[in-house]
């Protein structure tokens, strides 16, 4: 290996000495090309370099062509490059600034819901509300047991190590509504889901046409008379 002479070291650029890179991922010529167009005095010249450096960044990154206002944001990013020191207007008229580099969107609020009885999901609690909104009756009746089944689908979905039985699910209920709502003794929690079940299993599926059952046209005899 050639070892270098003192006057070729001192022609040697090296990271630390150059000019720092605002946005990495467009490279370095793109950062010093952003560092001279700044230069410039005339705008419509600043323009047409900017315009020339998009094109650039575009090909560089073709796939981002589907993004939306694609074009706006590099010519954000060019500003931001420059230091935000350029004198022309970007297509949209507003110039960007560095306090708008600088602002972040606000934090989502994670939705927290104080549930006495976690395990049965969020579901349960809007259902139990609906049901004490209706008035007394037979459907009543049956969407408070559907509420019941579907509270010990949802607990034997969780917990699957656990068993769990009707009188739990009932006592649970009673707890959540203050008594309010109630499911009979002889009711089954497991009836409605199996029969469900066992209503899509006997259903009639629609029938098969099989090769065998289609009628082959009848054979073409040649006439061997003349």
């Amino acid at each position: 290996m050639a070892i270098r002479s003192l006057e070729e070291r001192k022609t040697l650029e090296y990271n630390t000495e150059r000019d720092h890179l605002v946005l990495p991922e467009y490279g370095r010529h793109l950062q010093r090309m952003a560092n001279s167009i700044k230069k410039l005095e005339d705008p419509e010249e600043q323009r047409a370099y900017i315009e020339r450096s998009i094109d650039m960044i575009i090909q560089l990154f073709p796939e981002s062509k589907s993004v939306d206002n694609y074009r706006e944001k590099l010519w954000h990013d060019m500003y931001y490059m420059a230091g935000f020191e350029l004198k022309v207007l970007p297509p949209g008229g507003v110039k960007p600034t560095f306090e708008d580099q600088m602002l972040r969107p606000e934090q989502l609020k994670y939705p927290v819901h104080h549930l006495q009885f976690k395990h049965y999901g969020y579901n349960v609690p809007l259902m139990i509300q609906k049901a004490l909104g209706m008035e007394d009756g037979p459907i009543k009746k049956e969407f408070v047991d559907v509420i019941g089944s579907y509270m010990k689908l949802a607990y034997k979905t969780w917990n699957k190590e656990h068993f769990v039985s009707d009188d739990m699910i009932r006592q649970d209920l009673q707890s959540i509504t203050k008594g309010e709502l109630s499911i009979d003794e002889d009711k089954d929690l497991d009836g409605l889901v199996s029969s469900q079940a066992k209503k899509r299993f006997l259903q009639t599926p629609t029938p098969v046409k099989s090769w065998k059952n289609k009628r082959k046209p009848p054979m073409q005899t040649k006439d061997r008379r003349r």
